[in-house]
């Protein structure tokens, strides 16, 4: 390796370094969402409650899915924005049938569904706070 390269890996290296350090940072929050895990039970009462349903499938292992969990899941714009709605959190290990009648191969990723379990929108990856809002408002 020519020694011109060297300050330019070293400068990446930091750069790599710093966002790592400024993503953890960010995700300090506690989620505050009044997560549902029982589908059917979600399902009945979004029912009863003329509610629809934001399905996020996540799992433990997922590093995107516990980053929301500080950040997304920690805004109280957020928790505001799902009133309306029955949020439930479903983790592709322990349901793997649901999963694959979501047809998930990448998580996070998130459904508002009526009761009846029809997708109305869908959203995959990890949005930060606002877009969420955005999203679940139909924007």
């Amino acid at each position: 390796m020519s020694n011109s390269f060297k300050p330019i890996l070293l400068i990446g290296a930091a750069a790599v370094v710093l966002v790592i350090v400024s993503v953890y940072r960010q995700s300090d929050g506690k989620e505050i969402i009044p997560w549902r895990d029982d589908y059917q039970a979600a399902r009945s009462y979004a029912a009863q409650s003329d509610k629809l349903m934001m399905l996020d499938f996540t799992a433990d292992w997922c590093g995107p899915c516990n980053y929301l969990k500080g950040t997304t899941w920690a805004s109280p714009a957020v928790k505001d924005a799902l009133k309306s709605y029955v949020p439930v959190r479903v983790d592709v290990d322990k349901n793997k049938e649901l999963a694959r009648r979501f047809e998930i191969s990448t998580i996070p990723h998130m459904f508002v569904v009526n009761s009846d379990g029809r997708i109305l929108r869908e959203l995959n990856g990890a949005p930060t706070a606002d877009e969420f809002v955005d999203w679940i408002n139909g924007k």
